[in-house]
């Protein structure tokens, strides 16, 4: 133990000393407390003898952890709520700053720190937690009600429908279950229209390359509008870009574009335009009307009647074929042994945290299962480990899991 300091934005300060009636954590908890009830920003906990601080911020929802006072190694880490500054409290005033390792990321800056916060805030929007099956299915149907039909081009469907004024929503999907959607809202700061050219292209930065193919030089559209892109030819017009060749995630580019410019997820226009319709609990013919006032009821009845009750191609037809027992039950004792469900029940996660060399034949089987009852293998999200396996839920494997659990 070592002495500590305490203090806020405000000038208020505090010691703490080794042996005192106290223990550290406690003091520096109550301390934090009674200064964000005085309406303190930030608290600053300081080992002078160390040469390290741990700096609770409470506006950025962030700590920061410094090493040093002449050009000092500043890191950052998102917290969600209290508990979070609660815990790294406990770390630092064990350990120190080197403590602190194992409980990150640890960020370089304030701008990664923006960053990870709109990763975050997407990983918990509407459209990271809907499934690619129901997606589809509610696009399709959104498709019909605007009067157009689904096209599909070898094995990729584009859906697609406008809002009445010129704010679109579309969507390639191909068979293996890998996807794109764009998102175009007129009014946002985002859009290319009032900066065609690298900004508009620089928006699709990090979509895998099949992915993009779907939107370089494609038919100009009654949703879609094309503008050109830098290195000739067009792409498509966007203020939002969402890809699933893994979990749901937007363009790297995007997320780039709205930290620069301050902006959030809401100026993609993908809440506005898409996910009102993905939030329904009932999505029925009498919620969409309500919701979309640029539709008659005429027409939201007739996109309802004339979808079919499962998608017209790809694999995500196949939720209701039967699957051999055999094969389902070593599956699923295989997720019993090292698998579960993400929070937002879209994927079985496997071998979680576990390198190739750790899973080798394991991993093997599985993927031979996972080709045998036709399920949707994804590609794993950035920071996973190498030898983990993603794949989407399935209705069928979903019946069986629960005599595994």
């Amino acid at each position: 133990m070592r002495p500590l300091t305490f203090s806020d934005d405000k000038g208020n300060e505090q010691k703490w000393l080794p042996g005192g009636p106290r223990p550290a954590p406690d003091a520096i908890r109550d301390f934090m407390d009674q200064r964000r009830d005085d309406g303190s920003t930030s608290v600053r906990i300081e080992d002078e003898e160390n040469e390290e601080a741990l700096v609770l911020l409470f506006d950025e929802g962030a700590v920061c952890r410094v090493k040093g006072t002449q050009n000092p190694r500043t890191e950052y880490r998102l917290v969600t709520n209290d508990s979070g500054y609660r815990n790294q409290i406990a770390h630092f005033v064990r350990g120190g700053f080197s403590a602190l390792d194992l409980y990150g990321p640890w960020l370089p800056d304030t701008a990664a720190l923006a960053r990870a916060r709109l990763e975050v805030e997407f990983d918990g929007s509407v459209l990271r937690r809907t499934h690619p099956r129901d997606l589809r299915r509610r696009l399709e149907v959104l498709t019909r009600v605007d009067g157009r039909e689904p096209v599909t081009a070898g094995e990729v469907t584009h859906l697609g429908f406008d809002n009445g004024n010129g704010d679109t929503v579309n969507a390639w999907l191909a068979a293996d279950g890998r996807a794109l959607v764009v998102t175009f809202d007129r009014t946002s700061a985002l859009n290319p229209l009032d900066d065609a050219g690298e900004h508009a292209a620089a928006l699709y930065d990090g979509v895998p390359a099949d992915l993009l193919a779907l939107v370089r030089d494609a038919p100009e559209t009654d949703t879609t509008l094309n503008v050109p892109h830098p290195d000739g030819g067009t792409l498509v017009a966007a203020t939002g870009v969402f890809h699933f060749s893994g979990p749901c995630a937007m363009a790297d580019g995007l997320v780039t574009r709205l930290q620069e410019a301050g902006l959030g997820i809401e100026d993609t226009g993908v809440g506005r335009l898409l996910e009102g319709f993905l939030v329904m609990t009932d999505f029925t013919p009498a919620a969409v009307a309500e919701a979309a006032e640029w539709w008659s009821a005429e027409d939201v009845a007739r996109g309802f009647a004339a979808t079919p009750a499962t998608p017209a191609s790809g694999q995500e037809q196949s939720v209701t074929a039967p699957l051999d027992q055999e094969t389902v039950d070593r599956f699923c004792r295989i997720w019993a042994d090292s698998g579960y469900n993400d929070r937002w029940d879209v994927h079985y996660v496997l071998f979680d945290g576990c390198t190739l060399e750790e899973t080798s034949e394991d991993r093997d089987e599985l993927l031979g299962l996972i080709r045998t009852l036709g399920l949707v293998h994804v590609d794993t999200p950035p920071g996973a480990s190498d030898g983990e396996v993603w794949v989407r839920t399935d209705p069928r494997i979903d019946s069986e899991l629960g005599n595994w659990a």
